[in-house]
């Protein structure tokens, strides 16, 4: 019976600490920015490896399911890659690219280049 129990609870261990690693496994966070801004590049470590983070933020232009235009404070209107892989919030809620709109605002994050892994959309800058 103790041998039971010690397995039960190496497994809800193990169990518990693949949760965890795959939760960690997840795009990072936005990071914090002070002030107005509408186009950040910066290098962090993520997993111990070197990346650029470029952050992008302003009015949805145009979209699709695989790409969204914003039009930036400061007039650039660059294009933004999404895919099925990118991460996309309203509000805290999780939606699809399918909610992507005209006129909303976003806030996208990209690591290195690709597709944007993280999209927050808002109805106000």
């Amino acid at each position: 019976m103790r041998r039971l129990a010690v397995l039960l609870a190496l497994s809800l261990l193990a169990f518990a600490g693949a949760a965890a690693a795959g939760a960690r496994g997840g795009p990072p966070p936005f990071p914090r920015l002070p002030g107005t801004w509408s186009h950040a590049e910066i290098n962090v470590k993520i997993r111990r490896q070197l990346h650029t983070e470029i952050l992008d933020r302003g009015r949805i232009i145009q979209a699709s399911d695989t790409q969204i235009t914003l039009l930036e404070a400061d007039g650039t209107t660059p294009v933004i890659e999404i895919d099925g892989s990118t991460i996309i919030t309203f509000g805290a809620r999780r939606v699809s690219a399918v909610k992507l709109r005209r006129g909303l605002y976003a806030e996208t994050l990209v690591i290195d280049a690709g597709a944007a892994v993280r999209v927050k959309v808002s109805r106000r800058p």
